[in-house]
């Protein structure tokens, strides 16, 4: 599999680097036993932030490390998350050994949740299994993420989306990098980019390797109710919890308690290079928290300012344009695991839970309470969504009547976690999603 034309110096360190490798390998015997059989397993990648640079890329490379034999310990996989067009155009071009993950096909899917389908949610565990295969990552692989050169912010989102389906589905924060400027970055650090595609022997190896969903960094339209409604009761909650989602500072209707922020892209300022057509790049811890405490998002009609500390839910209109802003938490503050998650559904799901709509499809007014977003939380005057949701459409019909008999804080109608954690699961058993790192703010029902 070659990387293109390499120069000797990078060709001798590979030579050298499959050399030590076979000789630490063959000191640990069969398998690999000392340390790097699982993704929680420190070896030299994983010390790495999780946002790197190309230099550190380059680094990697030369050593050998990229698409290393299956086993090797500290083996890289370079993900560009793009498309076919963009993958394979003489323009634009790729890294050298990189491989495609097609978002438009590969990265998100329709599926059932609370009272039924919704689209763009978490890819499911099949597909999900069968990406990691293809993409040639094992249980020693450090996966990589970029995007092409010039890429459209919209691309951009689309990686951040892929960093969070890894980290949803086991794989743990120091196994998943993100390069800062993706292939801007490499040309910039004086590497070649290349339209020449290669095919790399997919992996044998399975999510079970990675044993639990880690569904911490994930929110169900039943979680986002229950949330909600806990914040209403008790207000004196959002000292540890804070909402926040990215459509724009008016816009409307929105989730009681929650921020809105500028755009997805509100503490996303800086590009390769300084150059307006370059590939923005993820800020420094210490620029991101100058940034949180100085660009006010707003609280109803008053600004405000995100907390760097507080557990945090982000939203959007369908969990593209909110996953930076997850990975700002998550790979730039590196705050505790649980203290950060993104609710996929977003808005494109909570807005059919109207009233009118829940009732036109057959649920009883107490059930129609239970589920709806434009009504006020049991015990309160406060509404769980800010505005006007959409009317019922003649003939639309998005819910599944059979779930009306559940509560939105019930594991029956979380399908999507339970479903998941069965598929991760050695065994295929076990009913309620468990819970990695900090539990849910409350009222999640998980």
């Amino acid at each position: 599999m070659s990387r293109g034309p390499l120069n000797t110096r990078r060709a001798q360190a590979r030579s050298l680097a499959t050399v030590a490798m076979a000789l630490m390998l063959g000191s640990w015997g069969c398998g690999g036993e000392t340390g790097t059989t699982s993704y929680d397993s420190p070896v030299s990648t994983t010390r790495a932030p999780a946002i790197i640079s190309a230099q550190t890329l380059i680094g990697w490379a030369d050593e050998g490390k990229v698409n290393a034999p299956f086993g090797t310990a500290d083996r890289v996989v370079v993900v560009s998350v793009t498309t076919r067009a963009n993958f394979t155009s003489p323009t634009k071009k790729h890294i050298p050994d990189s491989v495609m993950l097609d978002y438009s096909a590969e990265l998100s899917m329709t599926r059932e949740e609370g009272l039924g389908p919704s689209g763009t949610m978490m890819l499911a565990g099949p597909q999900m299994d069968a990406l990691v295969k293809r993409l040639g990552v094992d249980d020693h692989t450090t996966i990589v993420l970029t995007v092409p050169r010039a890429t459209s912010d919209s691309e951009m989102y689309q990686m951040s989306v892929a960093y969070w389906t890894f980290r949803y589905w086991g794989f743990a924060r120091s196994r998943v990098k993100i390069l800062n400027g993706g292939d801007d970055a490499w040309e910039v650090a004086g590497q070649a980019l290349t339209d020449a595609v290669i095919s790399v022997p997919p992996s044998t190896y399975s999510l079970t390797g990675n044993k639990t969903v880690n569904s911490s960094v994930r929110y169900s339209v039943g979680e986002m109710i229950t949330l909600v409604d806990s914040l209403n009761v008790n207000p004196a909650g959002r000292a540890g919890v804070q909402l926040l989602d990215v459509r724009g500072f008016t816009v409307s209707p929105y989730l009681g308690n929650a921020f809105r922020g500028s755009s997805g892209y509100q503490f996303v300022l800086d590009r390769v290079n300084g150059e307006a057509g370059r590939n923005r790049l993820y800020p420094t811890k210490e620029a991101l928290l100058a940034r949180l405490s100085s660009l006010p998002v707003m609280d109803g009609v008053t600004p405000a300012f995100m907390s760097p500390t507080r557990k945090t839910v982000v939203m959007c209109g369908s969990s593209t344009s909110a996953s930076p802003s997850f990975v700002l938490f998550d790979a730039v503050l590196e705050v505790p695991e649980g203290d950060i998650a993104m609710y996929d559904g977003s808005s494109s799901q909570w807005n059919n839970y109207s009233f009118a709509k829940i009732r036109a499809a057959g649920a009883t007014e107490s059930q129609a309470n239970a589920w709806a977003f434009d009504v006020v939380t049991p015990g309160t005057s406060l509404f769980r969504a800010i505005g006007t949701l959409p009317s019922p459409v003649p003939g639309e019909n998005p819910f599944m009547p059979g779930y009306f008999i559940y509560q939105p804080g019930q594991t029956e109608v979380n399908q999507i976690e339970v479903n998941d954690s069965k598929f991760i699961s050695a065994t295929g058993g076990g009913t309620t999603p468990p819970a990695t790192g900090s539990p849910k703010p409350p009222g999640s029902g998980c």
